[in-house]
């Protein structure tokens, strides 16, 4: 069976240019022109990926995407814009987006997005009853997307949260810089202004510290990245 990317987006031009794209690719191509049509369409139809126009009507791709991710939290979602700035991109990635690219882009570039978010996810999938890393008493289950404190306490985790961690885990102690955290979670390289990570460390830390403002699991090194400190030196793995 062929992988089904969904296009929403209410340019009939730009649709039909990214259809041409994709199925020539060798993915099956499904066009949406109105968001308030996505979640009748994700009911009766299975989905590996949506591309999502940032300006649509009626809510916009940002509300679009935050529904998703609270009904359809499994399915991937790449926004695509024109040039934005900080705000945007921030609001974007604290939605739910797994990745965005902004327009004129190449082709070429945008499959190559694609790929490394549909590899991340099919990653999940293969660990059905998942791995466990372990820093100190704290755990990453790979495969339920759950992440448990020292105090026994369990949060659920985005597929993209959940790469973040594994890598700062897998390390912990070390410092593990931004663009060894943008290629391991997004599977490319991307410039110095891009803050993504920032924005997702944010997102993690309000999740899994009993106090953020503390960073007492995850710690800034300022002009160099993150580490992931546990709650002792203990750290194992287990399958």
């Amino acid at each position: 069976m062929k992988t089904r990317i969904l296009v929403v987006d209410d340019d009939s031009l730009r649709c039909k240019m990214l259809s041409f794209v994709l199925v020539d690719a060798g993915y099956e191509a499904s066009i949406l022109g109105d968001c308030r049509t996505v979640n009748h369409y994700l009911q009766q139809n299975t989905v590996d990926l949506i591309l999502l126009d940032l300006s649509l009507p009626f809510g916009g791709g940002l509300g679009l995407c935050a529904q998703l991710r609270r009904d359809h939290g499994d399915i991937p979602v790449i926004l695509i814009s024109e040039r934005v700035g900080t705000t945007d991109l921030v609001r974007g990635f604290n939605q739910g987006a797994d990745d965005y690219i902004t327009r004129p882009y190449e082709p070429a570039e945008l499959l190559a997005r694609a790929q490394a978010v549909l590899r991340r996810y099919r990653l999940i999938e293969r660990h059905l009853f998942g791995a466990l890393v372990k820093v100190g008493e704290t755990s990453l289950d790979l495969g339920r997307l759950s992440f448990t404190a020292a105090s026994g306490h369990s949060v659920i985790v985005t597929p993209t949260e959940m790469r973040i961690l594994e890598c700062l885990m897998r390390s912990a102690n070390a410092v593990i810089s931004r663009e060894k955290l943008i290629v391991e979670t997004w599977g490319y390289d991307s410039d110095s202004a891009d803050n993504r990570v920032d924005v997702y460390i944010r997102r993690l830390r309000r999740k899994i510290e009993s106090h953020p403002q503390d960073r007492h699991l995850i710690r800034t090194v300022r002009g160099i990245g993150y580490v992931f400190q546990g709650e002792s030196s203990e750290q194992g793995y287990s399958a």
